[in-house]
């Protein structure tokens, strides 16, 4: 069977093979991410993406080199910015979806739930969703202990 994620073998996670590819593109990652979390909380489509990493990477030489393969497939899904954290949604094959948080601060990656993820989604539409979700968890905590 083929597949169309280059560099990602069907036993590999994404949040295994990224951290490799960060450090391949250090530099040039740096930059995009610091442009991606510039202006703040939101969903950034392809059309963006392509967009601002044409602004981080000036040189389409060097931006080629960086989309090609593993970096460009995972680059190219969609992204939730959260600073100075980028959450990424990935289907590395179909019905089957990977979730990864970079911190664009050092570039680490860590693997985060599907839940994790609607979270971060919900605190991108909404930046009172983590108070009012403590609230309503205390609120039905107290409600408990009184009965």
């Amino acid at each position: 069977m083929a597949s169309n994620n280059p560099g990602l073998k069907r036993t590999e996670s994404i949040a295994d093979t990224m951290p490799e590819a960060l450090k391949k593109s250090r530099y040039h990652m740096k930059r995009c991410f610091a442009k991606y979390i510039e202006k703040g909380r939101r969903t950034l489509k392809l059309h963006q993406l392509m967009d601002e990493t044409a602004e981080a990477i000036d040189d389409v030489t060097e931006r080629n080199q960086v989309l090609e393969g593993l970096l460009g497939y995972i680059l190219c899904s969609t992204q939730l910015v959260i600073p100075p954290n980028v959450a990424f949604s990935v289907r590395p094959n179909p019905g089957s979806w990977e979730f990864v948080k970079v911190n664009s601060d050092d570039l680490t990656v860590d693997p985060i739930t599907t839940t994790d993820y609607l979270k971060f989604k919900e605190m991108d539409y909404e930046e009172n969703w983590p108070i009012r979700q403590n609230l309503t968890s205390s609120q039905n905590s107290l409600k408990s202990a009184m009965v």
